[in-house]
């Protein structure tokens, strides 16, 4: 069970100022508004902060829209 505390990681393909609006834009329809994506790490970290949300919720919202998305362990 998550907690209101969990940090959730991903990989991601965001490179570019429109991927982040891009992302930016999936993320606050979904109702995310605590989140941050690393565009200057290889792996593209995207990391969310949500004590509701789990990592499958988010893979898919980003994958539905043509980007990669897989859990960072």
């Amino acid at each position: 069970m998550e907690n209101l505390n969990d940090i959730l990681l991903f990989k991601t393909n965001f490179v570019t100022e429109a991927d982040k609006k891009v992302l930016g834009n999936l993320l606050k329809e979904a109702g995310i508004n605590n989140w941050h994506i690393d565009c200057e790490d290889c792996d593209r970290v995207l990391r969310i902060v949500s004590g509701t949300l789990q990592h499958q919720t988010i893979i898919k919202l980003i994958t539905d829209s043509g980007y990669q998305c897989c859990e960072l362990t």
